[in-house]
């Protein structure tokens, strides 16, 4: 199951880094349900001013919805994933335009997946790669 979970991640990357955010917004009513357990948690880096946890799938899509306003530019590219089993690491590199300010940005995010029973039941985000790394125990 692991190889499928990776694949599941992969594929999310891959379609968010070839999709508009406009597509992402529209997508994301139909594309929650079908990767997301209902229950799943959402967990933004604790390194942000803003960071919030959501659950269950409107929560996610809360999320998605508040992160990708503030910007008018927004991409993400995954670098590498990592089997660990019922969770998968993703070290991805992110840049944006703020909205508005024109403000340029660029990051390494450290992402970990849990799964159960095929879906992401939980996503919890970094900027600290030790942090992440010690989520997947």
């Amino acid at each position: 199951m692991s190889q499928e979970n990776v694949a599941i991640v992969r594929a999310i990357f891959e379609t968010g880094a070839t999709t508009s955010k406009e597509e992402i917004l529209k997508a994301l009513p139909e594309a929650i349900p079908a990767l997301f357990h209902p229950d799943a948690e959402w967990i933004e880096a604790p390194e942000r001013v803003d960071s919030t946890s959501y659950r269950g799938h409107d929560g996610i899509r809360d999320s998605f919805e508040r992160w990708l306003e503030q910007w008018d530019d927004y991409r993400f590219e995954a670098e590498r994933f990592e089997d660990h089993g019922d969770r998968v690491l993703v070290v991805a590199r992110e840049s944006g335009e703020g909205h508005g300010s024109g403000a340029s940005t660029k990051a390494t995010i450290f992402a970990v997946f849990t799964f159960r029973q095929g879906k992401v039941s939980r996503y919890s985000e970094f900027y600290d790669e030790a942090a992440a790394r010690a989520a997947l125990t």
